[in-house]
Formats: C-alpha cells, sequence, structure tokens
C-alpha cells in the first residue's frame, strides 16, 4: 500500500513538471523554437549565397534613392551583403549593393523557407492565443466567448488631480475628500487684456 502511494505521488509530481513545461513553452518556448528555425535558414541561405549557389534571374533590385549622404562614391561594381528585408509579407535576403548615380541599389533573392516559417509562425499564433480570423467571405468566424474582466471592471478609473494654490503664508488648511469633483481653489488673473475684435 505505501509502494503505490509512493508511485503515485512520483507521477503527480511528474504530471505537474510535464504540465508547467507546456505552460512554459506556450508561453515563450515557441517564439525560440521560431526564432532559431527562421535564423538557421538564413544562415543556410547566406552560406549559398557566399559561395555564389543562386540563380541569377531570381534575384530583385531595389532602389533607394540617396539624400541624407553628403559624400558618396559611386560604384559599378556590387558588394556583398548581408541582411534581410520583408516587403508585401514576402522575405528576402540581401545579395549585393552598390552605390550608383544617385541611388543605392540593393539585389535580394527570396527567402520561400523564412517566408514559409514566418507564415506559420503567425497561424501558430493565431491558433493559440484565440484571435479573430477572417474567412472567405470577409466575416469574422465565432470565437469562443471568454470571461474578461472588463465585465466585472469598469471601463476606466479616474484619478483626479487637484490643484491647491494657496499662498504659504496662510495656515489654514482645506481638507477635500478623495476623487471631489471641486475646481482648483484660486485663480490666476492676467496682467493684460485679450485683444479687441
Amino acid at each position: 500500500m505505501i509502494l503505490i502511494f509512493y508511485y503515485f505521488t512520483q507521477v503527480k509530481k511528474l504530471a505537474a513538471i510535464l504540465l508547467c513545461a507546456v505552460l512554459l513553452f506556450n508561453w515563450v518556448g515557441y517564439r525560440f523554437f521560431f526564432n532559431y528555425v527562421e535564423s538557421s535558414t538564413s544562415q543556410r541561405l547566406n552560406t549559398q549565397l557566399d559561395e555564389d549557389i543562386y540563380n541569377e534571374s531570381e534575384l530583385i533590385t531595389i532602389k533607394i534613392p540617396v539624400q541624407g549622404l553628403p559624400y558618396y562614391t559611386n560604384s559599378p561594381v556590387f558588394d556583398r551583403v548581408k541582411g534581410s528585408i520583408t516587403i508585401g509579407g514576402l522575405n528576402y535576403q540581401y545579395v549585393e549593393k552598390r552605390i550608383y548615380n544617385d541611388s543605392v541599389e540593393m539585389r535580394c533573392i527570396p527567402n520561400a523557407q523564412a517566408t514559409h516559417i514566418s507564415n506559420a509562425r503567425d497561424a501558430f499564433f493565431q491558433m493559440v492565443a484565440d484571435l479573430q480570423q477572417t474567412n472567405s467571405s470577409g466575416k469574422h468566424a465565432p470565437v469562443k466567448p471568454t470571461i474578461s474582466l472588463k465585465t466585472f471592471l469598469p471601463d476606466c478609473v479616474v484619478m483626479e488631480t487637484r490643484y491647491l494654490f494657496e499662498p504659504s503664508y496662510f495656515q489654514i488648511q482645506k481638507h477635500y475628500p478623495d476623487y471631489s469633483d471641486h475646481l482648483p481653489v484660486s485663480f490666476l488673473s492676467s496682467p493684460e487684456h485679450p485683444p479687441t475684435a
């Protein structure tokens, strides 16, 4: 009997540890996982680009006018550069750049794997966070009712700030109850009159 109780407590401890691990993964683990997978695919693509293993026909060119640089040198040759950019939900990896005439020219290659991973990350986040999703007809899919603090608390809690302008030589203090809606005690007069129309 004691042996069964001992095993039962060990199973309970193991179940508690596993459930805490699942909770921790739901909070932050999937973000680390997706960031790791996304960075590893970008590193693999950068390695291929360093070894010139890519198709020239897949490159796109982005031109940005150079206005903020006081001095720059025209370069007819492209230089290898690393980095990424997201345009319209698609990830692109920088391949090369140059400053030519009045613009910076960046040649990029689409990173389909990183785009697929970021789309999977967004879909997973929506599924875990239970966000509303728009279906094909443009209407929001129904969401399960949840218990919210908004049902129990008011929309906003207003804390008033009272200003008390009294000369410091007055020893009489006036006490107002908290959260009162009294106006300031004294008003400052203007030394000049407003202009006439």
